[in-house]
Formats: C-alpha cells, sequence, structure tokens
C-alpha cells in the first residue's frame, strides 16, 4: 500500500514539473511571448490613419476653413484612440474622458479637439451612408447651430464664448448626424411638427424683443435694424427645421447653451 501511494505520488510530481518546464518553455518562447502580447496590447494601430499630406483639410463651413499640418495631425492620430472607437459618445463626454493635456488643455485646445472630433466621426459616419452622403443634413444643423450662436452674440455684444461656441459647433452637428444615422428609419412615419416649430420660432422672436426693450447697452437708435438682423437668422433657422429631427436638435442646442444667458 505504501508503495503505491509513492509510485502515485512520484507519478504527481512529475505533472507538475512537466507542466512547469512547458509554461517555462512558452515564457521564453520569442513566438509565443509576441502572440501574448498581441492578446494583451490594444489594437489599435495609428498608422492605418496617418497622413502622408502636408496638411489636412479638417473643417469647412462657409467662410470659415480650418488645416492642420501632417505631423500635428499624426500626432494627434497617435495620441487619441479614442476619436476611433467603435461607438462615440458626443463631444463633451469624450473630451472629459481624456486626460489633460497640453494641447487641449486651453479653451482654444478644446475647440480644436472638437475639431478633430468632427473630423474622425465625419469618417465613421460614411459608413451609414446609403444614398445620401449626409451633406445636405449636416448643413442644415450647422445653419441651426451657427445661427442660434450668431443671434446671441449679437444679443450680448460678442465676446470669446461666442467663438469658443461657434467653433464647437462642428463637433456638436456631426454628432447629431451621427444620431441621424442611427435613428433616420424612425423618422419615415412623420408626424405634423407646424405648431411646435412655430411656437418655437415665437420663443426665439419674444426672446429678442424682450431682450432689445430690456437692454441699455445697445443704442436705441441701433435696435430696429438689429430686430431686423436678429429676425432674419430667426428665420433661417426656421427654414432648416423640416421635421422633429431638426426640430429636436434646433431646441436641445438653444436649451443646452443659451436658455439661461
Amino acid at each position: 500500500m505504501k508503495k503505491y501511494i509513492k509510485v502515485i505520488l512520484f507519478y504527481c510530481f512529475c505533472l507538475v514539473s512537466c507542466g512547469q518546464n512547458k509554461t517555462e518553455n512558452q515564457n521564453t518562447n520569442p513566438i509565443h511571448q509576441e502572440e501574448m502580447k498581441d492578446q494583451t496590447t490594444n489594437q489599435f494601430n495609428p498608422e492605418k490613419y496617418y497622413t502622408t499630406k502636408d496638411s489636412v483639410l479638417l473643417a469647412s463651413f462657409e467662410e470659415d476653413i480650418v488645416y492642420v499640418l501632417k505631423d500635428d495631425f499624426n500626432d494627434v492620430v497617435r495620441n487619441h484612440p479614442e476619436f476611433f472607437v467603435e461607438f462615440p459618445n458626443d463631444p463633451y463626454v469624450t473630451y472629459s474622458s481624456i486626460p489633460s493635456s497640453v494641447e487641449f488643455g486651453s479653451e482654444v485646445g478644446q475647440d480644436m479637439y472638437y475639431l478633430y472630433y468632427a473630423y474622425f466621426l465625419k469618417n465613421t459616419n460614411e459608413m451609414y451612408k446609403i444614398d445620401d452622403d449626409f451633406n445636405d443634413q449636416r448643413k442644415k444643423i450647422m445653419i441651426i447651430y451657427t445661427r442660434l450662436n450668431r443671434m446671441f452674440s449679437l444679443l450680448d455684444g460678442g465676446g470669446p464664448g461666442y467663438m469658443h461656441l461657434y467653433r464647437r459647433t462642428f463637433g456638436e452637428a456631426e454628432y447629431a448626424i451621427y444620431l441621424y444615422a442611427l435613428t433616420r428609419k424612425d423618422f419615415t412615419v412623420k408626424y405634423d411638427i407646424t405648431k411646435q416649430k412655430d411656437l418655437f420660432k415665437q420663443t426665439l422672436q419674444q426672446i429678442v424683443t424682450d431682450r432689445l426693450e430690456n437692454t441699455f447697452d445697445i443704442h436705441e437708435t441701433e435696435k430696429p435694424e438689429l430686430k431686423k438682423e436678429l429676425f432674419a437668422l430667426i428665420n433661417e433657422i426656421d427654414a432648416q427645421i423640416t421635421d422633429a429631427f431638426y426640430l429636436t436638435q434646433a431646441q436641445q442646442f438653444y436649451y443646452g447653451n443659451y436658455a439661461t444667458w
């Protein structure tokens, strides 16, 4: 019996020793080490997204055109894999999730981050196109956002805050396009938004009227012409609201940025 137990113990010892040797061999085998490295490291390959051009057109809308140099562009690609995730978050959440950095840490830096965000998300949105390239939808949303920003900038006499908001509209608009791409089938059955649309337009007009009547920062002789300009901007916004999706975008952008100003 004792001899039998000794045999079993010796057999177990051999199994353990063989397993350890196998593990050690695998750990020292360069091929195995490379396989383990592939399994544990991030699969994001920035070189796939590098540009070889001298500069990249980062953003363009009406008269505003922004280019960045090749080295700057490739540095951003290399250091910011969050731009290439399968399911993107909105630009504010995405920006808030990154570590503090010199390149994007300031207000101007955040503006640039939103422009990069818009550029890369635009490429992602291309995967969702069917019979269009979203240019019309993008233009509609950009007009809505920029005209709202222009309205309140005029009412407040301008300021750097509105310039920052303007630059960030590129990121906000591209995220709206992403939502449009995912949910456009939900809008195939359209309901009548006439009353809601009219109420939103009237709200903006009333805000303009009230603000002009109660401000002393604008000379009385300038108010009629300014009101005319502001109402023209409201008409531009109204013209872009052609269904419930654009109405929702206009309302959310207004209430998220200007309602308490």
